[in-house]
């Protein structure tokens, strides 16, 4: 096995602005009737991508063979308003119960950082790839390739993403708040929301320029809470001292993307 390349992918961070309703999980396209029965062919448990390349979608032909689930999901283009055609582009996503070591299930060329989330990267093989715990103690390698043009960077998103959707719905929450909403340099403050998308024990990044650098991200200053039960998350941030007094925009990101919303922090001399 050639050594692995450490690698960061570096998303486009949410820039400030009013907040959005949210996003649509990539796996709520697959009709809820179907997952069931996918979830049901698997074991009980369906991993699918919350997040694909831009316009990729679920079209059909999602089976489960010999225990391994096959999710090919297709790009589209715009033709006019209302108006979409599919095209030839597609990658495939696969999960299934894998309990070997996960730098063996391909060769590693690259290791890449995505959220919390440690993605694996084959240039031979075009694929990349994660190892996961899922529910009674079994273990899952969740993995997407393409064989038309997407590389690390779209498919390492993708299987960043992945998560158990075998008892959601289709509904989605996001939300994002800070208390108090104004503060005097060097306060504490509390920064909570929901990260609809995202399974328990992920990781919410969120940012802001109002933040300490203790953490940062695509080099602005950054908070880190754990998802908890139904998406929730919370936690503490001290504002620097040295802050300058002003309106700062907070912004969430959790599975390797934006969860496209936001709130304002005012700090006071």
């Amino acid at each position: 096995m050639r050594r692995a390349l450490v690698a960061t992918v570096v998303l486009l961070a949410v820039a400030g602005g009013a907040a959005r309703a949210g996003f649509t999980p990539a796996w709520s396209y697959i009709p809820a009737s179907l997952r069931a029965q996918l979830a049901a062919e698997a074991g009980g448990a369906l991993y699918l991508p919350a997040r694909t390349p831009a316009f990729y979608r679920y079209r059909s032909g999602a089976t489960v063979t010999n225990g391994n689930l096959a999710v090919t999901f297709t790009n589209r283009v715009r033709i006019r308003a209302g108006v979409w055609q599919w095209t030839k582009k597609t990658f495939v996503w696969n999960a299934r119960r894998y309990a070997g070591d996960c730098t063996a299930f391909a060769t590693v060329d690259k290791t890449l950082r995505l959220d919390g989330n440690t993605v694996y990267w084959s240039d031979a093989g075009g694929v990349a790839w994660r190892c996961v715990a899922g529910p009674r103690g079994r273990s899952y390698v969740l993995s997407a390739s393409s064989a038309t043009g997407l590389g690390a960077g779209g498919l390492a998103s993708a299987v960043a993403s992945g998560l158990d959707v075998s008892r959601r719905s289709s509904a989605v929450t996001v939300a994002l708040s800070v208390t108090p909403a104004t503060v005097r340099r060097g306060g504490t403050v509390l920064v909570s929301g929901v990260a609809g998308g995202c399974t328990a024990g992920d990781r919410v990044t969120v940012l802001s320029p109002a933040f300490a650098a203790t953490h940062s991200f695509a080099g602005v200053p950054a908070v880190l809470a754990q998802v908890g039960s139904a998406g929730r998350f919370s936690a503490k941030a001290r504002i620097p001292a040295t802050r300058a007094p002003g309106t700062y925009v907070l912004t969430a990101r959790c599975g390797g993307g934006n969860l496209g919303v936001s709130a304002r922090l005012t700090v006071r001399s």
